[in-house]
């Protein structure tokens, strides 16, 4: 009688090791096994989802595989579960808004699920109720395609890891623009495993001055803090209150970086035709770059980001914060929203807080944020798709720092369409060529 052996001790380690939560979250969508059903349409939208589907069957071998294919059981509740969550959550704003009943909207969630595995919140971000949006669904680019696939297949392939680092480390960010004449707010410090040390690794103390902390390698605003110094009396006041001596913030500071690395940079306050938007935390320009046929660095996109709450420090959109359009050839706002997921989002003319105008205003130095952007990708130069964090100062505008991986949902809601057919989904294509051509080179 023949018996099915038990997987061995060393498979199902190498399966473990494999549920990373990249993995996951590319299992859970669906997308791997439902877009291999998708028409051949020839978009360059269609080229992307095509290679993104690819990678997912490929990057992980047999672990990999089976990992998707279990995440594909557990998605259809996981799916019906997000629907009923989110449209608890925004289904009365739209049926108020747009006139569209809650059932109706469950019931279009659910084909945009099954028949494209598109996850439940994207029908509130990217307003999938309007029918012309729904229409478009297939040319809009996913995080869990771009984030935790095609942006790491390009790096693998067309990047070094000198770059990647320096886009990952926000301390040596600052030494290489500096580096190649890119106009960046300074790191001052770097505090690592207790100690503060100098820019040049010798030991350090606190800069005695106003400084921004942030983790090194943080994401999405996380750990961030601001400290103002009174010069007069030789105090750190914080963003979060209180007052605090060079020996008590010291303490503080060092006892953060035993649980990972953090860098002190320069406090850089925006330009005074924003201060009405900022609510006391910089307001940055995210600006999409990406190389095009000719090795140039290629603006497509671009957003101011402003605070929505006087209680944080950042303005990352996934925090809460607004965005508002940038006209690239006039550096003039459109409307404003958050990410529309709450029960109060909404489009907004001026700051839902200070009631600064947003409508129509010009960003300040607008041409120059252009320029450094461009300057900046020049200077990472073997990345494909950076996105730039721009702060607009009174002496003009510096970078804050760059993303290895740009995150397209804040540009396709704020923009209100899809990515995946425009300039930035036809050079993502053409990227895709050369890393299949590197991928053929290798194998001859």
């Amino acid at each position: 009688m023949t018996t099915i052996k038990d997987p061995s001790p060393g498979f199902m380690l190498r399966l473990l090791k494999a549920m990373g939560a990249n993995v996951m979250v590319k299992a859970l969508s669906g997308a791997a096994i439902l877009w291999q059903f998708l028409p051949e349409e020839g978009t360059y939208a269609a080229t992307i989802h095509q290679a993104f589907c690819s990678e997912c069957w490929l990057e992980g071998g047999l672990e990999g595989s089976l990992i998707l294919m279990l995440g594909f059981v557990c998605w259809a509740p996981m799916a019906l579960g997000t629907v009923i969550y989110n449209s608890s959550r925004c289904g009365p704003r739209v049926r108020r808004q747009n006139g569209k009943s809650v059932l109706r909207q469950v019931k279009e969630q659910l084909g945009l699920a099954f028949r494209y595995a598109v996850p439940s919140h994207w029908y509130y971000i990217f307003e999938f109720y309007d029918d012309l949006h729904r229409s478009r669904a297939l040319e809009y680019v996913y995080r869990f395609e771009t984030k935790t696939g095609l942006y790491h297949m390009f790096r693998d392939h067309l990047s070094s890891p000198e770059t990647t680092m320096a886009l990952s480390d926000k301390a040596a960010f600052a030494q290489r623009c500096e580096l190649h004449g890119v106009p960046v707010v300074s790191a001052l410090a770097k505090v690592v495993d207790g100690v503060i040390l100098n820019m040049d690794t010798t030991p350090g103390s606190l800069p005695k001055q106003s400084f921004f902390l942030k983790a090194n390698r943080g994401a999405g605003g996380r750990s961030a803090s601001r400290w103002r110094y009174d010069e007069s009396g030789g105090k750190y006041y914080g963003s979060e209150g209180g007052a605090f001596s060079e020996a008590e913030l010291s303490a503080h500071v060092k006892e953060l970086s035993k649980a990972e690395d953090y860098v002190i940079r320069t406090l850089a306050i925006n330009h005074a035709g924003l201060s009405d938007l900022n609510l006391g935390a910089l307001n940055t320009v995210r600006v999409l770059t990406i190389m095009n046929e000719q090795g140039r660095a290629e603006l497509t996109h671009a957003v101011l980001r402003m605070a929505s709450s006087p209680d944080v420090v950042v303005d990352n959109f996934h925090a809460g914060g607004i965005a508002a359009k940038i006209d690239l050839e006039s550096g003039r706002l459109g409307q404003a929203s958050n990410m529309g997921l709450t029960a109060g989002s909404r489009w907004w003319d001026s700051h839902p807080v200070t009631g600064g105008q947003i409508l129509g205003r010009v960003v300040p130095c607008w041409e120059e944020v252009k320029a450094v952007a461009c300057k900046a990708h020049a200077a990472f130069g073997d990345q494909v798709a950076i996105g730039w964090d721009i702060a607009v100062l009174d002496d003009g505008p510096k970078l804050v720092e760059g993303n290895k991986g740009p995150d397209l949902d804040i540009i396709q809601r704020i923009y209100r369409e899809p990515v995946g057919n425009s300039r930035f989904g036809e050079l993502m294509a053409y990227h895709i060529g050369r890393v299949l051509d590197t991928k053929r080179a290798k194998l001859i």
